[in-house]
């Protein structure tokens, strides 16, 4: 029957699948506003637990440091260690700067390296190792004369004092202060060029090791001018091909001690020439001096 003839209007009846379709998405839309807020609020609040508990243990005597050691020292003492890195019995572990503590203790003169440990809850390690002499290095500044002490890396860190051991080569010459930069000589100055010089004495050679060089002068127009410990005489290396005449010396030395004729030798100029070396007597030494 057609209900439009009749006078009635149809009118479709809304389904029910819209209706649930409506309420689901709502519910889909809630549910992951409140999944949301969650993943949001989560981190605010162990951030907030995480805080609270750190104010309250700065607070706290737990991690109140009550002990602190010094190792690897030899030459400076804990007391001095202890007043440079500036701790003081109580400080919170926690607050620590240890970066800023081991720059502190660098600071000595005699320390090379250092690393600082904290032991929980309440302990603190500090650790160095100290510069270990290799050289004695006679510098002027400001017009005093003062011989320093230089590592094997070639870093001049320390004056020397009476009480502590003089017994190494001594580098000796004018102008070595202005060849220094920083704690390092410059490259291919002089006083690099006579480190270099002990590095090879430091080879393990047993003709000629570092015990064996007493001093070496160096000379401005001369270049390096080597004393051994039980010879006098000069031995003339020039200022450059320093590792090249090293080993020929070597060999001369060697051959001297086997004729057992180094007493008699006056000097050794190992820059004589190119590719010359002279081995003077004493009498002819003293003629060309």
């Amino acid at each position: 029957m057609d209900l439009r003839a009749s006078g009635r209007w149809y009118r479709p009846a809304i389904g029910k699948k819209g209706t649930v379709d409506s309420r689901q998405r709502s519910w889909r839309i809630k549910k992951i506003s409140q999944k949301a807020m969650l993943f949001i609020l989560m981190p605010l609040v162990v951030f907030s637990l995480g805080w609270l508990a750190y104010v309250m243990l700065l607070h706290s005597d737990i991690f109140r440091m009550t002990s602190v050691s010094v190792k690897g020292n030899q030459v400076t003492t804990p007391a001095q260690i202890l007043k440079t890195a500036g701790l003081q019995r109580g400080v919170n572990l926690l607050t620590l700067d240890v970066s800023a503590i081991e720059a502190s203790v660098r600071q000595e003169q005699w320390v090379d390296q250092v690393w600082l440990k904290r032991h929980w809850p309440s302990t603190v390690e500090i650790i160095i190792r100290e510069y270990k002499p290799f050289a004695l290095i006679n510098l002027e500044r400001d017009g005093i004369r003062q011989l320093y002490y230089m590592d094997s890396k070639g870093e001049v860190f320390a004056p020397s004092t009476a009480e502590r051991d003089l017994d190494y080569p001594v580098v000796n010459g004018a102008g070595l202060a202005e060849d220094l930069q920083g704690k390092r000589f410059r490259e291919n100055s002089l006083g690099a060029t006579a480190f270099d010089f002990l590095k090879l004495t430091a080879r393990g050679n047993q003709i000629l090791p570092t015990q064996a060089v007493s001093e070496i002068s160096v000379d401005r127009e001369n270049g390096l001018i080597v004393y051994l410990v039980d010879h006098p005489f000069p031995i003339y290396m020039g200022k450059d091909k320093i590792r090249l005449r090293f080993d020929r010396l070597v060999r001369i030395l060697a051959k001297l001690y086997r004729d057992d004729s180094i007493k008699g030798v006056g000097e050794i100029r190992m820059d004589y020439g190119e590719d010359k070396i002279l081995v003077a007597g004493v009498d002819e030494a003293s003629r060309e001096k």
